[in-house]
């Protein structure tokens, strides 16, 4: 059911093109390539006009254009009920498919070693000229080097607060999470789908790895060596998934999750963020290092036990909150230093001069919580557990962090095309899940924590000016520079100081604008942020993300199941008779004529909509047996068949009727929902039903020609007696084609129009206006007005 709502929201996300579709030509394919080229060179005008001529003056033989068909219709009868004009629609052998998938599969294969083989072949020469086209251009550009230098530098100054941060979020050594930084910065810099943005240490997977390394965790049976050992090796399998994913073009699932599931996903961040930040309000005197006590050594700092140190916490981080709030608006140098590194250079200060030296109290910094050697980074391939739990673990966590880290990345990627005004591509979320994947791999064998794409420092990258790869790459190697040299500058900072950085982007990261939806917006829109919310915060992101998606999905099926709309009329039309095998006295078998034209009065329902497992039950309570004429007509100009639920509700409405001695006729059947029916419906069955040509059926009041045959006149002169009765006089006249024409019938239908149901005054009133208000407006030329 699921999967069905999925496909559903995907189908109606997809793009449809308006094309002109010829219902009884065989051509159809070759008139849809005349359209798409008609709307890249209008020169083919002509020949489209041409063709659909062809179509139009010959429907039983398009090919060749001979109209002696179509003024003889009733020639090869059999041959026009049931040839099939669609051949792409025939169904192959039931296990024809198995060959199909291994031919496609087989394709794939070939076309992706085809290109990994160009790729490794053409790489020297593709390498030599980047480096010389990258080299000749900041020669003569070396403004935009610098720029793209300086740019790279303020980032990763402010990335360092950001990366200690999120790696006590997620309870990881400083140095794992700064190492982590410079490889994703550095390889999405040179390998990314968007050249200036940024990725790092991030605290969407920096909550979930939390789930690993905290004491009460899932790995609690292991020791603390062990859970880092297994979140890096997690890591790299998250950098294979990701590699899969963007191998198998799986960026364009993004498109699948709705405004407001992502608006969900910001606020279960933003909270999980303030939640992972209550430890710094916490105090341990039971070990030397604070990372080093269990969860329940840990206490609270309250105002009855140590009233000084929880006070100059609470300094600490609405200082901190202060500064980077009011900061950027001093002239000049607030917008040359980041705000978040001036308030931990001015916590620290406090913390060490003020503090500890006048107050003589301390809170808690790096180097008591977590200290970190400023040593660059080493590869060492994590070992961990072979038991089956572990496993498990390490499979479901890497594909849940390969599925946050990837959506945030090619979301991230597209919210810096709006600002740059680039025209998106496909390829480049691809390319970006790749990068990330390359990173995050190679993030696990250095022991980094991994990350993913950072929207704020991708932002403010771009909004600096960057465009380029240097300014993201230069990031990364400034951040390595910061580590070891550094290092011990790092140890000195107030954990407090960097909680009031975090409170800062957890105000930041929440979507304020929740509030005005869930109290202005549909319940539907407000029902899926707080699912997604509770959801993220309960579990854990990417279950968030797909509750959104199918929660989204399934209000989506219900609400196309509730617009399918009918409008249902009856009225004469002239119908092809079916022919009938019957015995005489004899016993011997007949065949009376088929294809005699008889007039009825058709129950006409014109569709409008989708009609799938959402809608068909609405669709056939448009119909009822017992009260319905001998002939129904359903017309699908304006709808559209979308799964085996639509096939199988025609298929009941017809035989529901067929068991009653009633007909059912399809008409103007689009080409995709004639290929559904074709390839799982009954092939004897809807040869019948469905009309392709014009002559088939003919309404009779807008005054086409009336057949010949007896029964027919006697039933068109029944009707004009029937009208003589009623004291109006219907007039028969012939045509031109020597058919007959009821200008009764005519008339009577024109009457009905609503132009002609308007008052006299009304119409006297409206022309008197125009009169009055002719010679207002002129119209003029582009050209001339242009010149003018």
């Amino acid at each position: 059911v699921l999967l069905s709502f999925l496909l559903t929201a995907l189908h109606s996300t997809s793009t449809s093109t308006n094309i002109t579709y010829c219902p009884h030509c065989s051509n159809s394919s070759k008139i849809y390539e005349l359209i798409s080229s008609r709307q890249q060179h209008p020169s083919t005008n002509t020949v489209l006009s041409r063709v659909s001529m062809m179509c139009v003056s010959s429907p039983a033989n398009p090919d060749n254009g001979d109209s002696s068909t179509a003024n003889n219709p009733h020639e090869n009868v059999e041959t026009n009920n049931h040839s099939n004009p669609y051949p792409e629609a025939e169904r192959d052998p039931f296990f024809a498919f198995i060959p199909k998938i291994a031919k496609f599969g087989g394709k794939i294969v070939c076309r992706e070693l085809a290109t990994a083989q160009r790729a490794v072949v053409g790489f020297p020469s593709w390498s030599k000229r980047y480096v010389s086209g990258t080299f000749s251009f900041y020669k003569k550009n070396p403004r935009t080097l610098y720029d793209e230098i300086i740019s790279g530098f303020t980032v990763a100054i402010m990335q360092v607060p950001e990366s200690i941060a999120f790696s006590f979020v997620a309870g990881v050594p400083p140095l794992s999470g700064l190492h982590a930084t410079f490889w994703m910065a550095t390889i999405t810099g040179l390998l990314g789908g968007k050249p200036g943005m940024i990725s790092g240490a991030a605290g969407a997977l920096a909550v979930v790895v939390a789930d690993l390394t905290i004491d009460d965790g899932v790995l609690s049976y292991l020791s603390v060596d062990e859970r880092l050992n297994v979140l890096y090796f997690t890591m790299v399998m998250c950098g294979v998934a990701q590699i899969l994913f963007a191998w198998l073009r799986l960026a364009m699932l993004v498109r699948l999750i709705p405004e407001t599931g992502m608006i969900g996903f910001m606020n279960g961040l933003a909270i999980i963020i303030f939640m992972a930040q209550l430890p710094a309000f916490q105090t341990c005197d039971a070990e030397p290092l604070f990372v080093e006590c269990s969860l329940d050594q840990r206490q609270w700092l309250t105002f009855q036990n140590e009233p000084g140190t929880l006070s100059l916490t609470l300094v600490h981080v609405f200082s901190c909150m202060a500064i980077m709030k009011f900061f950027p608006k001093v002239p000049k140098i607030g917008k040359i230093i980041p705000a978040s590194l001036m308030g931990l250079l001015i916590g620290t200060l406090i913390e060490h001069t003020l503090f500890r030296r006048v107050f003589g109290i301390s809170t808690r910094t790096v180097a008591e919580t977590a200290p970190m050697s400023g040593n660059a980074p080493m590869f060492s391939w994590p070992t961990i557990p072979t038991d089956s739990n572990t496993i498990s673990v390490v499979v479901t966590y890497a594909l849940t962090l390969a599925a946050i880290g990837g959506v945030e990345s090619v979301l991230t990627l597209q919210a810096c095309n709006e600002i740059t005004d680039t025209v998106p591509k496909l390829s480049d979320s691809n390319q970006e899940l790749f990068a990330q994947g390359l990173a995050n791999l190679v993030s696990g064998m250095f022991h980094a924590m991994g990350g993913d794409a950072m929207i704020g420092q991708s932002t403010i990258n771009i909004m600096n000016g960057a465009r380029h790869r240097v300014s993201s790459t230069m990031s990364g190697i400034f951040m390595l520079l910061f580590v070891v040299a550094l290092s011990g500058f790092i140890e000195l900072l107030p954990v407090s100081t960097l909680t009031g950085v975090l409170f800062m982007v957890v105000l930041s990261t929440f979507q304020w604008k929740t509030f005005n939806i869930l109290r202005y917006g549909r319940l539907s829109d407000s029902g899926v942020i707080v699912l997604v919310t509770l959801v993220a915060v309960f579990f854990n992101l990417a279950v968030a993300i797909a509750a959104g998606i199918v929660f989204s999905a399934l209000v989506h099926a219900w609400d196309s199941g509730t617009h399918v709309d009918a409008d249902i009329f009856e009225k004469p039309m002239l119908v092809k008779r079916e022919g009938h095998v019957f015995k005489d006295a004899a016993g011997a078998k007949h065949a009376d004529d088929a294809g005699d034209e008889e007039l009825v009065v058709v129950k006409y329902v014109h569709v409008k909509g989708s009609i799938f497992f959402g809608s068909a039950r609405h669709f056939i309570n448009m119909f009822s047996v017992s009260d319905d004429p001998q002939t129904v007509v359903i017309d699908f100009k304006d709808a559209l068949i979308i799964d085996h639920s639509a096939v199988a509700a025609i298929g009941g409405i017809t035989h529901r009727y067929a068991k009653v001695g009633k007909r059912v006729l399809l008409i103007n059947l689009p080409h995709k929902s004639h290929g559904r029916l074709h390839r799982t419906g009954d092939h004897t069955i809807l040869a019948k039903q469905i009309i392709l040509h014009e002559d088939e059926l003919v309404d009779v009041e807008e005054g086409s020609k009336t057949p010949k045959s007896n029964d027919n006149a006697d039933a068109a002169s029944g009707i004009q007696k029937e009208n003589k009765e009623e004291g109006d006089e219907g007039h028969t006249i012939y045509n031109g084609d020597g058919g007959i024409t009821d200008e009764h019938a005519t008339l009577k239908g024109l009457q009905d129009l609503q132009m002609f149901q308007a008052g006299v005054d009304s119409l006297d009133h409206e022309i008197d206006h125009l009169e009055a208000v002719q010679g207002t407006f002129t119209v003029h030329e582009i050209n001339e007005k242009k010149d003018s």
